[in-house]
């Protein structure tokens, strides 16, 4: 993966008139229980919490593949969600059968077939899994293992890597298939949210729609193998500060860079471009980031809006930036940009 060096944020404007940017929220879930980490984990009653939310406050709860038909045709309503869980544990049908019977909301359980064979106690059955999807769930692909995709074994070559990638993904899609009795549709989730663009290329190439753990909406110039989701686990399960997420906007970035995840394990400052749509409905001066608990307040100038990253720590991170609408009262739009940073010998934690 290309490393990134020295440099600054900028968001680009492109001039472009219109007004509400309307796009779809994911929800991502892992666990459902109060005997699991915390940190990958609602209650079933935070659960049903936020699916009454999403009922009371009219919210249209679409499958991840209507949700891309209506995007792709340029006909998306305002108030739009999806749900997601990944992994598939067992958990999940033992703690959240009731409600998905009650709501019969679509939703989408991402799996790792080999380790559902391995160890059975933890995950899901195919027989509760395909139980499931007579009440709304569709079965998607996380892969045949949960490892890091993007890191390459010691002495592995870029061939070596990318046939041992793509063989966990097309064996994990044919096991789907051949599970649920029929092809299903080609969802992917990266395990972890790791991604770069040799890894979103040949998801591309086998025609999946692959999803990150990026936050922000999904919106209509959003890379089909860059998705985000909205975390709703741990302190992100709170409604108080997640019905702002689920009422996000979509901020119409048309391009970023750099298109990799992976900075160089010495980088002082990153290098990151958004290239936005302008529309009537932003106000530009009103523009907040946030990166590691602090708030970056950005110089806006004729060319755009500057920001200075700080080193990034070991691991995961992203700088969220958020803008209020103009024409909805209380409605944000929203960005992310996943950043992560490998120590000296090229690794980071899960």
């Amino acid at each position: 993966m290309r490393a990134l060096g020295f440099g600054l944020l900028w968001l680009i404007l492109v001039p472009f008139s219109h007004a509400a940017e309307h796009g779809v929220v994911v929800l991502q879930y892992h666990h459902v229980g109060d005997d699991t980490p915390r940190v990958t984990s609602v209650t079933a009653a935070e659960l049903e919490q936020h699916f009454a939310y999403l009922k009371e406050h009219d919210y249209k709860v679409v499958s991840l593949t209507e949700a891309k038909e209506l995007l792709a045709q340029e006909q998306v309503p305002d108030k739009l969600v999806s749900i997601t869980f990944d992994d598939g544990w067992r958990n999940v049908y033992d703690n959240g059968l009731e409600i998905f019977k009650k709501y019969r909301y679509p939703f989408t359980i991402f799996v790792n077939p080999y380790l559902m064979e391995q160890t059975p106690r933890i995950y899901m059955s195919w027989e509760q899994l395909r139980e499931l999807t007579e009440y709304g769930a569709t079965i998607a692909n996380h892969s045949q293992f949960h490892e890091h995709m993007t890191w390459r074994d010691i002495g592995q070559d870029e061939a070596a890597w990318q046939q041992r990638q793509l063989t966990a993904i097309v064996e994990a899609q044919r096991v789907i298939d051949d599970e649920l009795g029929s092809p299903q549709p080609r969802l992917f989730a990266y395990p972890y949210g790791e991604y770069d663009a040799k890894l979103a290329k040949l998801l591309a190439e086998q025609d999946f729609l692959a999803f990150g753990q990026h936050s922000g909406p999904w919106g209509r110039y959003t890379k089909a193998t860059e998705i985000p989701r909205f975390p709703a686990s741990a302190n992100y399960a709170n409604l108080d500060t997640l019905k702002t997420k689920i009422g996000s906007l979509p901020l119409p970035v048309t391009a970023h860079e750099p298109a990799e995840m992976e900075v160089a394990s010495d980088v002082e400052e990153v290098n990151v471009r958004l290239h936005i749509a302008v529309s009537d409905d932003v106000q530009l001066q009103r523009i907040n980031c946030f990166y590691q608990g602090d708030v970056i307040q950005p110089n806006v100038d004729d060319e755009g809006i500057e920001l200075t990253l700080s080193q990034p720590p070991i691991g995961r991170s992203r700088v969220n930036c958020t803008l209020p609408s103009r024409s909805l009262s209380g409605r944000f739009y929203w960005y992310s940009v996943p950043l992560v940073r490998p120590n000296e010998q090229g690794r980071w934690p899960d």
